[in-house]
């Protein structure tokens, strides 16, 4: 019998050792799907509040539009590495004019650039339109 309890010492380290890296990955990639859903809800969110204050004032010019979507982020402004924003003015069959306003935003990572990049996007994209 002590031949046999000798002989298992090391499995228990051995299937640790081969299962932290998949848990690893599972534990780092969940935190990263987490930043990515509350950055698009703030960015959907921002996008939503600037384009509807632009309407409101007749506000096309897309600098001004990315400065008041940048007010609206605050401090979540660093969570997107760049922020482009584009502004067009469209009339539809009705006769309507509306403003739509893209944001798309290119996640500021961090650690693990290299493996996270791979396991979810690098860049969000909200369209919000409101009438002139």
């Amino acid at each position: 019998m002590l031949r046999r309890r000798n002989s298992q010492t090391g499995s228990v380290s051995v299937e640790f050792a081969l299962l932290l890296p998949l848990f690893l990955i599972l534990v780092v990639g969940g935190v990263h799907f987490g930043r990515v859903l509350s950055t698009r809800h703030r960015l959907s969110d921002a996008t939503g509040v600037a384009t509807r204050s632009a309407a409101v004032r007749g506000i096309t010019n897309a600098a001004t539009i990315r400065g008041l979507l940048q007010d609206r982020l605050g401090g979540a402004a660093a969570d997107c590495s760049a922020l482009n924003v584009v502004a067009s003015t469209v009339v539809d069959a009705a006769g309507l004019t509306r403003l739509e306003v893209t944001c798309t935003c290119t996640l500021n990572i961090g650690f693990g650039a290299s493996i996270l990049g791979a396991i979810g996007p690098d860049s969000l994209t909200v369209t919000a339109a409101m009438p002139l």
